[in-house]
């Protein structure tokens, strides 16, 4: 565990619980923001996306009963 990881809890620990759940809602945004930058990245799913939208634009789907 790095210093600046291990200096993080501490200062964590010593939230209120409060600071604690806003604390992770900030990260859980972050994440989410950084896992689809990644996944817009992939060139292989950019390149599935655009052959849905394709097909999609085309009409070449099945629409989903609830």
């Amino acid at each position: 565990m790095t210093q600046a990881l291990h200096s993080a809890i501490e200062s964590i620990n010593a939230l209120s619980l409060e600071e604690k759940h806003q604390l992770w809602l900030i990260l859980d945004e972050a994440i989410a923001q950084a896992e689809e930058n990644d996944w817009l990245e992939d060139e292989e799913t950019t390149l599935e996306i655009q052959d849905v939208r394709e097909e999609y634009q085309k009409g070449e789907y099945i629409a989903m009963q609830a």
